[in-house]
């Protein structure tokens, strides 16, 4: 039994390992933070306010629309965001 429990073990924590290496290192090619869907699973539900953005579902497009235009600024200065 525990021949058998401990390679399963070993190749699930590789998989978690394998994983975060990857989140990690797409952080640093992209620069930009891990994010979630503004009340995705939340709207499904059935929930109208979106706990996340403190209940302003207009919040998430402001942000998004803010980086948009820091990248423009940054491009017209010629630096990489």
């Amino acid at each position: 039994m525990l021949s058998q429990l401990l390679p399963m073990l070993a190749i699930t924590f590789a998989v978690f390992v394998l994983f975060f290496v990857f989140m990690g290192i797409g952080y640093m090619v992209k620069k930009k933070p891990l994010r979630g869907s503004c009340g995705g699973v939340a709207k499904l539900m059935g929930d109208e306010n979106c706990s996340f953005c403190g209940n302003d579902p207009n919040k998430c497009d402001s942000i998004i629309s803010e980086q948009q235009e820091n990248a423009l600024k940054a491009a017209q200065l010629g630096k990489s965001v």
